[in-house]
């Protein structure tokens, strides 16, 4: 395959993933197709742009390739090795049948190198989301980023929503939960950027193509808990995605976290976050003793001229960690009037985004000026 050939089949998955529910724009560095050629060869491009969003039989996608003489087993092999280095989606039943499936690239084929991400990739991806991706992921305008409160938190008087009340999720669990590692904090650990929060952090629930790579382990959900006491008391983020029955539960820190870290780039981020929560501050019980500000992860607080702590409403994320950390109880968490209702599950959101893409795509029909590259300023 000549060179040209080899940038156009990469142009085409770029273009093919960025019509996925998770948006791969293009840049003008092309730092996303130097991330495409870490994970795949141009046979392997080929191969991912004639996959699905639902993951499939290699049989049922097998017939391009049996009219360029394939053979079943070759391109079934094929699948396997792109799989195993976690390229695209695989799931397998617990009978032993393969599923394979295109798959973004965060949450997707990025989290899925796992323990075997390299420096050079991970500093193209932290490139990629200060030119483009994050700004794709948020363009739509369909909340994909969701915080719950500190369980400790919420003041006695608020009913808490199913939805937001992640340990009733978690007792009521009846599919599977696998944790690993934290694919932001290895990251940011193999440029020597590491933070000294736990590691051992993420949770994905119910079937998972994280099981046959072997990325992490399968979890009850009373040890599930016990990951999130540990993570609220280091202060973490609690952020599940944005369904009210969640599929990821990821405890964020502004220090090493994708989307913490990149928000903050960008006016009113709060704005970018499903949450139904927001602080206000009893200024005569602080004593400045600065803990609000040490403990935020989207720099929300600062003192004014009096040594007294106040609050930025459009980078506050209502996660709930100041509270807790507040000696004086000076701190307290106000439910918003109107409540945001998160997508039912996983296919209720995905839907909701394709659709929300499909009216931008005709805006940008309309509008040849949109243009190429797509990026919400800062």
């Amino acid at each position: 395959m000549s060179s040209k050939n080899e940038d156009q089949i990469y142009r085409k998955l770029q273009m093919y993933l960025d019509s996925l529910p998770v948006d791969f724009p293009e840049t003008e560095s092309g730092v996303e197709i130097r991330i495409l050629k870490h994970l795949f060869t141009p046979q392997e491009a080929e191969i991912a742009l004639n996959l699905k969003f639902i993951p499939q039989e290699a049989k049922a996608l097998f017939r391009p390739f049996k009219k360029k003489g394939w053979t079943l087993e070759q391109f079934t092999e094929y699948l396997l090795g792109m799989a195993k280095k976690g390229a695209i989606m695989w799931i397998q039943s617990e009978e032993g049948v393969n599923y394979f499936g295109i798959v973004p690239l965060a949450p997707g084929f990025y989290d899925f190198q796992i323990n075997k991400l390299t420096k050079e990739l991970a500093e193209d991806f932290d490139q990629y989301c200060d030119e483009g991706f994050i700004s794709g992921f948020l363009e739509n305008g369909i909340l994909q980023i969701r915080t719950v409160p500190v369980e400790k938190s919420v003041p006695v008087e608020y009913t808490i929503s199913n939805f937001d009340e992640i340990k009733k999720i978690l007792i009521n669990n009846k599919r599977k939960i696998n944790l690993s590692p934290c694919i932001c904090r290895q990251s940011k650990s193999i440029q020597g950027k590491g933070c000294d929060h736990p590691i051992e952090t993420c949770m994905s629930i119910g079937p998972n193509p994280r099981f046959p790579l072997q990325i992490g382990r399968v979890i009850t959900n009373e040890e599930a808990l016990e990951v999130l006491r540990k993570s609220q008391e280091m202060g973490m983020v609690i952020s599940p995605s944005n369904s009210q029955w969640p599929f990821l539960i990821c405890s964020c820190c502004g220090c090493s976290c994708m989307f913490l870290e990149n928000l903050k780039k960008y006016e009113n981020p709060a704005r970018f976050v499903n949450s139904n929560y927001y602080i206000t501050i009893n200024k005569d019980l602080c004593t400045g003793c600065g803990n609000c500000i040490s403990s935020c992860h989207m720099d929300a607080n600062k003192f004014n001229e009096n040594d007294v702590s106040e609050v930025n409403l459009g980078y506050c994320i209502g996660c709930g960690v100041c509270v807790t950390k507040c000696p004086q109880n000076a701190r307290t968490l106000i439910k918003k009037e109107k409540e945001m209702i998160p997508p039912k599950n996983f296919n209720e959101l995905y839907q909701i985004i394709a659709k929300r893409k499909a009216e931008l795509r005709e805006k940008r029909k309309i509008n040849k000026d949109y243009g190429k590259v797509r990026r919400i300023k800062f």
